[in-house]
């Protein structure tokens, strides 16, 4: 069972983007995060996207409970973890997103027939 974090090494900065920074409660061991980086080519968003998604689906298996008035929520974990996923993959891409363009000049309809029509522009958000 190993812990450490260092925003200077890759493996921090996965740590940092997991919000895995407690030394008394942290999720992944040194060596798990490890892993993963040396499976992503030490890409640290791609690592932490992984990360987030195998959290999410260790957290989906468990049951949420109650009990004595404790109450135990791992779906809302595995939700928050999903989350993260989806934020981090959006991030890691640029926020790159499409819109559909709609034709507003003065000129024929025929001209919306054109080879053009169908095609997606990217625009960086």
């Amino acid at each position: 069972m190993s812990f450490s974090y260092d925003l200077t090494t890759a493996l921090g900065q996965v740590r940092f983007m997991l919000d895995d920074t407690e030394a008394t409660a942290y999720e992944l061991e040194d060596a798990e995060i490890t892993w993963m980086l040396a499976q992503r080519g030490s890409n640290v968003k791609a690592t932490a996207v992984d990360a987030c998604n195998w959290l999410a689906r260790k957290y989906a298996k468990l049951a949420s409970f109650s009990a004595d008035g404790l109450s135990v929520q791992y779906g809302q974990r595995a939700q928050n973890y999903a989350e993260r996923a989806k934020e981090l993959a959006a991030s890691a891409q640029g926020g790159m997103g499409s819109v559909p363009l709609t034709r507003e000049d003065g000129y024929s309809v025929e001209a919306g027939d054109s080879e053009y029509e169908s095609r997606t522009i990217f625009i960086k958000v």
